[in-house]
């Protein structure tokens, strides 16, 4: 670990006292000086000096909401997104069949039905035309859908007569036959067969996906994973190999384990901490799963959604974990789903008002007007992921109605004194956070002009504060990073063009030349 004084470059440093500065000093991970070029070089003489030629350094990014090993390990699965037809998506299924073993798993994601004309689920039996001898399981981009063949089904023992009490749905046709889609829980049944990969693997991916996040501007994570994912970041943390910095939220279901284990948010150190619990309350837009106060527009018959949990329990959850002083992150898209978990913290801030925890909601898709306020008075953190908005105004439109213009209200709900902090929710979205900054500036649809409900929009400040200060706070990290600071760890990228003065529209062009995390260079160009 080097001691370096980076000089010529253009600093936003993300903190209000010294708003730009010229030059930084670094003493081994950690930042001891800001300001001009001239006063550093002749105090930090002996440090090693990189000239950065006038370029633009933003503090490192923090994505707030992802499920990131699962993002490394779909590197080398089949991707779907952004694919306009099922066609299109069983071309691409076919090319991988011809170079995969029978009997072999064909895996992927990022298919997405509402792009597709016609709106339409696709079934089992398109994808039996093209891969008889392989069992196929395919994630939907909304992560809570997949769509799998006869063979996949065969090996799970999915029948006619297989029902699944649980939250979840085994799709089935007018004869009782399943469709090849399953939603929710119930896609246990496929995970079950289909095996997982080993910690070893795991450890591998992680490595491999480090790298990107490097290349994205991305110093850290808040994870939302499984216990045998926080394995893997163990055994990179003891092999002094994990260069990001990760907040983990284990699933609700392990609430009383961890209780039992003493944990509370924030243990850990600088590389691997203990956020809290993740709560689900509802399924997605895409899938009209999302949790409604009034039905979805043009669905027949009527749905309000899915309640996972209904207001009882997760108030007990809630409470419970606040108790132990952890922190909970609830999943609410829907408008109803977003109303439950403001409910649930209201209710333990009456109940244990002396708890200063961090309460999320992920996602916070669509928010009834009456419950923006909420959010600041009840100082509910909202974890939004802008990088959905291109893809999501069609159906958002379709299925809200009017209601969309209450839909991603990062206006709204900063003016309500909330702190917003955003993410990708990768594997799902792509891990580029220029594109998410650029979707939470523009709000359009790809190849269009045209903003979807402007009032909503942030400027580019409020934005970048989001993604490094915000997810920061988020995770009660904000002392020691998320800006250019004297005294935090040195987390910061150099840009290829400077975001401040760059067509909004370029922006997602933007590469990260220089990515330096805990005064390490970790990647360069």
């Amino acid at each position: 670990m080097n001691n370096l004084l980076l000089h010529n470059g253009k600093f936003y440093t993300g903190d209000k006292t010294i708003p730009e500065c010229e030059a930084v000093a670094v003493l081994e991970d950690k930042i001891i000086a800001v300001g001009s070029s001239e006063d550093l070089l002749r105090e930090f003489y002996r440090f090693e000096r990189i000239d950065l030629n006038g370029k633009r350094v933003l503090p490192a990014f923090t994505d707030a909401h992802t499920h990131f090993l699962a993002y490394c390990l779909k590197q080398d699965q089949i991707d779907l997104n952004g694919i306009n037809s099922l066609e299109q998506c069983l071309q691409i299924i076919q090319k991988r069949t011809e170079t995969t073993p029978k009997g072999q798993w064909i895996k992927g994601s990022g298919w997405n039905h509402n792009l597709w004309n016609p709106v339409t689920y696709p079934t089992r039996f398109d994808l039996d035309k093209i891969s008889p001898s392989h069992p196929v399981c395919l994630e939907a981009r909304d992560a809570h859908t997949s769509w799998v063949n006869s063979v996949a089904l065969k090996l799970a023992g999915i029948t006619s007569s297989t029902a699944f009490d649980s939250t979840g749905e085994i799709v089935k046709d007018i004869r009782a036959e399943p469709t090849g889609i399953i939603k929710e829980e119930a896609r246990r049944l496929i995970w079950d067969v289909m095996g997982e990969e080993s910690v070893e693997e795991r450890v591998v991916a992680l490595k491999s996906g480090m790298k990107l996040a490097y290349q994205n501007g991305l110093g850290g994570v808040h994870c939302m994973e499984t216990i045998k994912d926080f394995e893997a970041y163990q055994i990179l943390q003891a092999r002094n190999e994990l260069k990001l910095r990760v907040n983990f939220y284990f699933p609700i279901r392990y609430l009383n384990h961890v209780i039992d284990l003493g944990l509370k948010s924030g243990f850990g150190d600088e590389w691997v901490r203990f956020g809290g619990m993740k709560i689900f309350l509802d399924g997605t837009l895409g899938s009209q799963t999302a949790h409604m106060i009034a039905p979805f527009d043009h669905v027949f018959p009527k749905t309000w959604g899915t309640e996972i949990i209904d207001q009882d329990k997760v108030n007990e959850l809630v409470l419970n974990a606040a108790r132990h002083d952890i922190a909970c992150a609830i999943h609410a898209i829907g408008d109803m789903a977003n109303r439950k978990a403001l409910n649930a913290y209201e209710y333990q801030k009456s109940l244990l008002p002396e708890k200063n925890l961090r309460q999320r909601i992920e996602h916070c898709q669509l928010i009834h007007p009456d419950d923006l306020a909420r959010f600041g008075k009840l100082g509910v953190i909202a974890s939004m992921q802008p990088v959905h908005i291109p893809e999501d105004i069609d159906a958002a439109n379709k299925y809200w109605g009017q209601r969309a213009q209450w839909a991603y209200p990062f206006r709204s709900l900063l003016n309500s004194g909330a702190v917003i902090a955003m993410g990708s929710d990768m594997p799902i979205e792509t891990c580029n956070v220029f594109k998410g900054i650029h979707a939470a500036l523009r709000r359009v649809k790809q190849n269009e002009i045209k903003p979807w409900f402007t009032e909503q929009i942030l400027n580019l400040h409020e934005i970048i504060y989001a993604y490094t200060m915000g997810a920061a706070f988020a995770s009660g990290e904000e002392k020691i990073k998320g800006s250019i600071s004297r005294g935090k760890f040195a987390d910061m990228m150099v840009l290829s063009d400077d975001i401040f003065t760059c067509v909004p529209d370029d922006i997602p062009n933007i590469s990260v030349q220089k990515m330096i995390v805990g005064g390490e260079m970790v990647f360069e160009a």
